[in-house]
């Protein structure tokens, strides 16, 4: 942080310790605790922030916010213009000035612990402890959401956005060709290399060529461990039984590596695996060519977009097949990701702290999910929820259009897994509610994973020789995977010097680098 910003810094920690004391000054005092009406302040009260979410900044004007503000008394005035939609750039600008909003959310989870301990943003526990009782209630009992809140050295700088659904992405494959070869779906890896087998030979598109691509992916760099994970194994760092691991370096791996590599000499994964991005969905699907995939669930729309052009076509999440090992062991669960929190700046952090908490009641999560009842949505005589045809049949995705009113905003609240659900095709809810059903395939104290790359904290005097040891292991490992699956280079004949390699440059003291931070956030 720029020197400028620390002397600022300084001085305003003074303010905010007097702003955070027992007694009731002139502002803190004129908030109330928050009830079922919302009321937040007794009069109306503006605070200053930076938020840009997807390269929209924030703006009051959003219907949502107004009705929050309408709710609660406190609105939101954005230090951004609206013109600059480059969040690091707007980010950096402000802490260069040295003039800080009095909340600041961010897209780096890492970032936002930086600003808390560099003095920029207030530890919140006391705060969250004495006017946050939904808050609280959500850190004692929602052990991941307690984990992204706690930086290591113990404070809450963030108020995270949590999720209440752990699926994320589903297996999908052809069902109109396991139909047409009499198969049935696979439940373990063992059957899929036969389902796989027969996509690539025994023409189920009808086509007279051998033309199918039986495993695809477009998720460019994390796609190798969509599949690795089949094998319970990755290109990563993962905790078995609360020691932590480099993957790589595991008996698993051999297993996992020379069975794809055995899958891709076959012609049964895509010969373009690794170069063909992220078009490859829309382009082996409408081409009748790809069978099986790992995807979102906005894959269960081609049914209808592909109706017509193919008949019969059918494409359908299913169960992830068993690993060789009888599990099954998910690793791509949702989290609680960034949020936003309270600089050092603001002279009123106990009104802000009751405004966070609003957005953890059933109303604050309500609007900020669904919108505004009676408009955006209404409930049927049980109490469901249901979108009005205004968000259905936008112009603009149900989500697009929602986000257009400033709902599912990157702040401190909780995503409402049932409005995604709503919102899905018959297909996608289907393998939604299937995964929904199974928690046990996502195994607890497990490190957060963002598209498949472990983004565990760890402690701030580590976290330079970590990445560090990182820089030179990452690069290395990604070329020596694909090597191996290419038929490149022989994995048996690699794998001792492999080995001998990542310790050399500094393996096992990355890993020490994570078991400590391990111990420390899940071992409590």
């Amino acid at each position: 942080m720029k020197k400028n910003l620390l002397t600022v810094l300084m001085i305003f920690a003074v303010v905010s310790m007097f702003a955070m004391g027992g007694s009731d000054n002139a502002s803190s005092g004129a908030a109330m605790s928050s009830g079922s009406s919302g009321v937040v302040s007794e009069k109306p009260v503006e605070f200053t922030v930076f938020l840009n979410f997807n390269n929209m900044v924030f703006n009051p004007e959003w219907k949502v916010w107004q009705e929050v503000a309408k709710r609660t008394n406190v609105s939101l005035k954005s230090v951004i213009s609206q013109a600059n939609s480059n969040e690091k750039e707007a980010f950096n600008l402000m802490l260069s000035s040295g003039k800080l909003a009095d909340v600041i959310g961010y897209v780096s989870v890492a970032d936002l612990e930086k600003l808390g301990r560099d003095g920029g943003l207030i530890p919140l526990n006391d705060l969250i402890k004495k006017y946050a009782p939904n808050i609280q209630k959500r850190l004692d009992t929602v052990p991941s959401f307690a984990s992204t809140a706690y930086s290591l050295d113990g404070n809450i700088y963030f108020i995270p956005k949590d999720q209440t659904l752990k699926f994320s992405e589903f297996y999908w494959i052809r069902t109109d060709w396991l139909e047409k070869l009499g198969l049935k779906v696979p439940t373990t890896v063992d059957e899929l290399y036969t389902v796989l087998s027969a996509f690539r030979n025994k023409d189920p598109n009808g086509n007279g060529k051998k033309d199918e691509i039986p495993l695809f992916d477009r998720a460019g760099t994390k796609a190798p461990d969509e599949y690795l994970n089949l094998f319970d194994t990755s290109t990563e760092f993962y905790a078995r039984n609360g020691k932590m691991v480099f993957d790589p370096m595991e008996k698993e791996f051999a297993l996992g590596v020379k069975t794809l590599a055995k899958w891709y000499k076959e012609g049964l994964i895509d010969p373009e695996y690794f170069t063909r991005g992220a078009k490859s969905r829309d382009i082996l699907l409408s081409g009748n060519l790809g069978g099986f995939t790992h995807d979102w669930v906005s894959t269960g729309n081609y049914n209808s977009k592909l109706a017509k052009d193919i008949p019969g076509f059918k494409i359908e999440g299913m169960a992830p097949p068993k690993d060789p090992y009888g599990k099954i062991a998910l690793r791509d669960a949702r989290t609680a990701g960034a949020g936003w929190g309270i600089s050092s700046q603001c002279k009123d952090p106990v009104t802000l702290i009751k405004f966070f908490d609003f957005l953890f009641t059933q109303e604050g999560i309500d609007l900020m999910n669904w919108g505004v009842e009676g408009e955006e949505y209404t409930r049927d005589a049980s109490g469901n929820k249901q979108f009005a045809e205004t968000v259905l049949k936008a112009e603009q995705t149900p989500v697009g259009y929602l986000r257009s009113l400033g709902a599912l905003y990157r702040v401190g609240t909780v995503q409402d897994g049932d409005y995604e659900i709503s919102i899905m095709s018959a297909e996608a809810k289907d393998v939604a509610t299937l995964y929904a059903k199974h928690p046990e395939w996502y195994p607890a104290k497990i490190p957060p994973f963002a598209d498949m790359r472990i983004t565990m904290k760890v402690k701030p005097e580590d976290d330079a020789q970590y990445k560090k040891i990182m820089t030179s292991i990452r690069p290395y490992v990604d070329e020596k995977f694909q090597s191996w699956i290419l038929g490149a280079a022989d994995f048996d004949k690699d794998y001792p010097a492999f080995k001998a390699e990542l310790e050399k440059r500094g393996i096992k003291e990355a890993i020490a680098i994570l078991q400590k931070a391990y111990d420390i956030s899940y071992k409590k």
